[in-house]
């Protein structure tokens, strides 16, 4: 009922939302008669009762909205000739002007304009923006691109499908959030993960390192990633195969349309995900014994049980740019995987049966309207999501990394368990989450807005698991999770908009039940009982960001935070597919936050352009929660709060290009995280801090990449992209880097050297391209040594169908 109750007043809320506005629009493009669009051209439109003014965007495009029926002039204001003015009678919802202006006598036409990613810059946050039009044609995944970002480790245990954590500056695991299109992915269910959403559909990827904004209105103390996804401007349709080294293989397509009469819009995309993931692994965790009681061997083996499939479709329909909403988009998407198993926490531990399938449903209702009472611009978002999930363990051989069952006898060996991992298992877990987001912003005035920012999200989890005896099966558990933040925040604009300040305060409330089976020991055996656990909490955070333009070229920026970040349900209540066990007591995360940093875009040096960037940040952060290995043979994974950890770093960009043919980018990000905690001896003395690195975190990153583009390349109106990227990651410990003197685990230095080229015919239609990744075929490690694909080789052919 809880559920209903949430939809049906976001429903009634979003309804009567669309009912205010009854005026149209005006939309268009500017163009010099040179056909080249006319970029940054001031615009004004004047009616009997309305004045309002915008700028031409990059493409030449403009739009005033809201504006009543009647009629109007619009001036059109060029550096490079007198005003144009049009005359014009808004009678329809939608009313298009397009105007071409003449170019005076010059020989080129120099205009400048901000880029989408200089005006996020300069709001004062530390932040990346990785375009990705290029990107889309290769062979790369979205968490590749990422991991060629400064300040940014994408931290993976394997190959496609495989787990993945986001280090940002020093923070990681789900002290990162992850967004799409501002809408926190663990909605989505894990078969449709960052890896899983073509490149082709990404407009821009947004980074976030530490002081996230307040319109992403989560918990993102470490800082956050948000994925915005194309607009649907036109009607297209597009696809692409890849396929390449360890049997993988990849399809995706998707498509737009709209109805410029009435506004109807429909959008759509599904992929298939395939990949056997049989490559060669080494080192000093993959050893067998030859027969009973000899000393280990190591060998080069392949992996042989870690085969991933997944697939999914994603729709969306609706009515888009209209009087009464910028959107109203009821959507549905349904995925599903299963994947095979082939390790545990580490790979001391090999499966050869144990597997995972799973499938989400989750359906979405999107709305927004700038302006929909004076001033006030308003979006919502609300989702239900079902994820059903079943883990198979139920045979107890034992393999090796030979890849056959071990046998030093007759019969193969067997886990006294029972199965692989423990008891036998088909335990089936059905999670339900409600997620809902409110946005408000009051305009005060041209400088200062007022936003009011809300999360909500509920969870809950059925589980069972018919291996159980039945008197253990009966005693039911229970998890419930509610989270609920509440964000106000204000921004200022002064100085013709070269200073940019926002503060916001934070409400972050939590309120989570579990009733677990455990074991309890007595003196006639063991006993199950439910073990019942409840949490609520209250916290307050707040913060805020400033930016100063000194040039047009030159932004300084600075940003602070208090922050705090609830423990996430997986982490509470555990997850068995993951061999994640159950950490009931986590308590939140506190973290003080701090960044300054600048940017000098656009250095140009007749045909040379330069742009350099840097950021130095403070993580000052209580009760850190981390994964570790448990257990003997470090089967599984817990979670736990490791107290005091003071991070100190920075990262640098360098950006180069040469009459934008030939493209350079480097950057190096380094953080110091070191353990603050205090310890006490058996008389209650405390002890200095060890001051020790923080486990199993590289530290030291460096990036290069190179790509040279060559115009009409055998065919005219082609063009040829050729690339190269280098990534270093320093050594790093596995564990602790101080007690317990030499002979540490010491996870080595690595370096990943790729290479590939894109082909784009004529007319933009196909494009072809081939990578290699990993070229020198070197070691590559993320997480506790779980070693990644070696050297491949993968080719993508993308075509435009309309």
């Amino acid at each position: 009922m809880f559920r209903i109750k949430i939809f049906s007043f976001y429903l009634v809320l979003i309804s009567s939302l669309t009912a205010f506005s009854q005026n149209g629009n005006f939309y268009g493009k500017v163009k010099y008669n040179s056909n080249e669009p006319a970029v940054a051209i001031f615009i004004a439109l004047k009616g009997d009762q309305v004045e309002k003014e915008t700028n031409s965007n990059v493409n030449g495009s403009f739009n005033f909205k809201d504006i009543p029926y009647g009629d109007y002039t619009i001036t059109f204001y060029s550096l490079n000739d007198l005003p144009k003015i049009v005359s014009v009678k808004l009678d329809s919802k939608n009313k298009e002007v397009n105007v071409i202006l003449e170019v005076s006598a010059l020989d080129e036409v120099f205009v400048k304009s901000k880029t989408v990613q200089q005006k996020i810059e300069e709001k004062g946050f530390a932040v990346n923006v990785i375009e990705t039009k290029e990107a889309a044609i290769q062979s790369i995944q979205v968490n590749e691109m990422l991991d060629q970002s400064a300040g940014v480790r994408v931290r993976q245990s394997g190959g496609l499908g495989s787990h993945a954590h986001y280090n940002l500056n020093g923070m990681t695991g789900n002290s990162v959030k992850i967004f799409i299109d501002g809408v926190p992915i663990r909605n989505f269910g894990p078969s449709f993960s960052l890896n899983s959403i073509p490149p082709s559909l990404i407009k821009r990827i947004e980074v976030y390192k530490g002081v996230v904004p307040p319109h992403l209105s989560d918990d993102a103390m470490g800082g956050a990633i948000n994925v915005v996804l194309n607009d649907i401007t036109k009607n297209e349709l597009k696809a692409s195969i890849s396929t390449g080294s360890f049997g993988t293989y990849r399809t995706d397509v998707n498509g737009g349309y709209r109805n410029n009469k009435n506004g109807f819009t429909a959008r759509g995309s599904a992929f298939v995900n395939y990949a056997d993931n049989d490559y060669e692994v080494w080192g000093n965790q993959v050893a067998v014994a030859l027969s009973a009681g000899t000393p280990d061997v190591y060998i080069h083996a392949k992996r042989f049980h870690d085969r991933y499939r997944s697939q999914g479709g994603k729709a969306e329909f609706g009515f888009s740019n209209v009087e009464w909403a910028d959107k109203l988009l009821a959507g549905v998407l349904l995925s599903n995987m299963d994947q095979q198993i082939q390790t545990g926490a580490t790979m001391e531990i090999v499966y050869g049966n144990r597997h995972t399938e799973q499938s989400t449903n989750m359906y979405s209702l999107d709305f927004a309207k700038e302006n929909i009472a004076k001033n006030l611009d308003v979006s919502a978002f609300v989702s239900y999501s079902r994820l059903n999930r079943k883990t198979i363990d139920t045979i107890a051989t034992q393999y090796s990394w030979l890849g056959y069952p071990t046998s030093y006898f007759n019969d193969p060996d067997v886990w006294s368990s029972g199965a692989e991992a423990g008891d036998p298992t088909l335990q089936k877990d059905i999670d339900e989450t409600v997620n809902t987001r409110t946005n408000l912003a009051y305009h005060i005035n041209e400088n200062n807005t007022i936003q009011l920012n809300h999360l909500l999200n509920t969870f809950t989890r059925d589980s069972d698991d018919p291996m159980l005896p039945a008197a253990e099966n009966a005693l039911k558990e229970e998890r419930k999770y509610l989270k609920s933040i509440l964000t106000v925040s204000l921004e200022n604009k002064a100085f013709d908009e070269k200073l940019r300040t926002s503060v916001f305060g934070k409400s972050y409330y939590m309120d989570r039940t579990s009733k677990l089976r455990t074991r309890s020991s007595n003196t006639s055996g063991s006993t199950i009982i439910i073990d019942e656990n409840n949490i609520t909490s209250n916290d307050f955070g707040f913060g805020g960001s400033i930016s100063y333009s000194i040039t047009p070229k030159i932004t300084v920026f600075g940003s602070a935070e208090k922050a705090i970040r609830l423990p996430e349900s997986d982490e509470v209540f555990g997850n068995v597919a993951s061999n994640l066990n159950a950490s009931v007591n986590l308590k939140p995360e506190h973290s003080n936050n701090y960044n300054l940093g600048f940017t000098y875009d656009n250095i140009q040096l007749k045909k040379h352009t330069f742009g350099i960037s840097s950021n130095i940040f403070i993580r000052d952060t209580e009760d850190l929660i981390m994964s570790f290995p448990t257990g003997s043979n470090e089967e599984f994974f817990e979670n736990s709060n490791i107290g005091k950890i003071y991070t100190e770093g920075f990262d640098f960009t360098l950006n180069y290009n040469y009459n934008e043919a030939l493209f350079f980018s480097a950057n190096t990000s380094f953080f110091n995280a070191r353990d603050y905690n205090v310890t006490y001896d058996v008389n209650g003395n405390p002890i200095t801090p060890s001051y020790e690195r923080l486990a199993n975190t590289p530290y030291f990153t460096m990036n290069y990449n190179l790509k040279f583009n060559t115009k009409n390349f055998i065919q005219k109106g082609s063009t040829l992209s050729t690339y190269t990227n280098v990534l270093y990651v320093h050594e790093f410990f596995r564990g602790s880097s101080v007690l317990g003197g030499s002979g540490k685990i010491v996870i080595p230095g690595q370096v990943s050297f790729d290479a590939g080229f894109a082909y784009t015919f004529p007319k933009n239609k196909v494009s072809l391209s081939f990578d290699v990744k990993n070229i020198l075929n070197k070691q590559l490690f993320d997480n506790y040594a779980l070693q990644k694909p070696g050297r491949g080789f993968y080719g993508k052919l993308t075509f435009s169908i309309l």
